[in-house]
């Protein structure tokens, strides 16, 4: 009986793959197969009524807490960089730091955006920034795939570094701070190599599309809106400040960004204002950072639930999965790297979508540790789903932004993501992997 419902377990989770690559609510389909696993489990014995009730249903939400946090505090910090004017004095000044130079402008553009997203997170800071980066590449006659292409891939590129997603990942995957916090500096070596990598492969996509555009004329910006009083050079080295302080203090991400929105605030002259003239400001960006994220909060709170559920399933899953995985590492990511396409469309590997069951499938098996499986997981969730993939919230914003279809998108970006994919797997195997095996 235990081999049936091993069998039945894996149909259903093929049949959420399809179900997620065709553009399926994943929150309700998350929840559907939460209780579908749970109920074989409860028929096959391996799991009793207490046990799922508190242990999947409100354990696994209840669980997610501390993360939930960590991402409500990154999209703060995001709305705070844009209401301030710091976000768009930055810009600004790569802006005139291009000059005529399409191609440098882009480079300097992308530079920007990854610094802000190291630490700002959520799909409202993303449009807030996206509203003003667009329209000056669409002006500089940077073709549209490229513009919605480098602007996607620039966002994800900060996410090797930031917190928020990085403390998502980890809730997901049940791995403690020791994994991918700064106490690790085998992954915050990583992250940093990473993010270097990244934005190579992002330089060499837009000289290879702007090879013939050399330059643009000095006009082409002017309709461009970046009027407003300029914040000061203190205040633009805010978006490196909770990174930084992090690094080199080892203050916790929630108080390194609270001291860093302080720094904010005091450097652009809201703390002139008076205590209501700040509360209403910290009201307003703490309002809307919640707000942009709050959908995704909700998926991952059902995603809880379902991880808990086929950590239940493990006892029926392990015997069926585990002779057919590799036991050489390099092998492991050597395939997930070269397989990493499959992590488009929420497919099998990507933990934000059908993802979530492979890895619970596998880490059940206890063949890997979790401080292998994080990095091996996170690599295709950040170059593949985040960065390029359009069922990811803000891609999607930025193909309709710029009137792209996504097969336009798609064309111009995978051809780099994917070769990102594997480069950063073997990267991730050489710096981290091999350490830990």
């Amino acid at each position: 009986m235990d081999f049936a419902i091993g069998v039945i377990l894996l149909v259903t989770y093929v049949l959420f793959i399809v179900y997620a690559a065709r553009g399926g609510n994943l929150l309700l389909g998350l929840f559907a197969m939460a209780v579908l696993w749970t109920v074989l489990c409860w028929i096959g014995g391996a799991v009793d009524w207490p046990t799922l009730n508190s242990q999947v249903f409100q354990g696994g939400p209840e669980g997610f807490g501390p993360t939930a946090v960590n991402i409500i505090f990154g999209s703060w910090f995001g709305r705070v960089l844009v209401e301030t004017g710091i976000a768009r004095t930055i810009i600004k000044k790569a802006v005139e730091l291009g000059g005529d130079k399409p191609a440098l402008t882009v480079v300097l553009l992308s530079i920007v955006v990854t610094a802000i997203f190291t630490t700002a997170y959520g799909v409202g800071a993303v449009v807030a920034i996206g509203v003003i980066v667009f329209p000056i590449m669409l002006s500089l006659g940077i073709p549209k795939p490229l513009a919605a292409g480098t602007f996607a891939m620039a966002v994800t590129n900060g996410l090797y570094l930031n917190n928020a997603l990085l403390s998502q990942a980890a809730g997901t995957m049940m791995v403690g701070e020791e994994v991918y916090n700064f106490n690790s500096p085998e992954w915050y070596n990583f992250a940093f190599v990473a993010t270097a990598i990244h934005l190579l492969f992002v330089i060499v996509m837009v000289l290879i599309t702007l090879r013939n555009k050399k330059k643009v004329t000095a006009w082409a910006t002017q309709d461009v809106n970046l009027e407003g009083a300029d914040a000061n050079l203190l205040a633009c080295l805010t978006p490196l400040l909770p990174v930084t302080l992090t690094l080199t203090t080892k203050m916790s991400s929630i108080l390194a960004i609270v001291v860093s929105v302080i720094w904010a605030l005091g450097w652009t002259g809201y703390l002139k204002k008076g205590w209501n003239g700040i509360a209403d400001v910290v009201q307003k960006t703490f309002y809307d950072g919640v707000a942009d994220v709050g959908l995704v909060l909700g998926f991952l709170l059902f995603l809880q639930m379902f991880i808990r559920s086929a950590g239940v399933a493990k006892a029926f899953l392990a015997p069926i999965v585990a002779p057919i995985l590799p036991q050489n590492v390099f092998l492991l990511f050597l395939v997930f790297g070269l397989l990493s396409i499959l992590a488009l469309f929420r497919g099998p590997l990507t933990i934000w979508g059908a993802g979530a069951a492979t890895f619970a499938i596998i880490a059940g098996t206890g063949m890997y540790p979790l401080a292998i499986l994080y990095p091996l997981f996170y690599i295709p969730c950040s170059t593949i789903t985040t960065n390029v993939c359009p069922t990811q919230s803000w891609n999607l914003w930025a193909i309709g932004y710029t009137k792209v279809s996504v097969k336009e998108f798609m064309k111009q970006t995978l051809p780099y993501a994917l070769p990102l994919a594997l480069v950063l797997e073997l990267v991730a195997y050489v710096m981290i992997a091999a350490k830990v095996a």
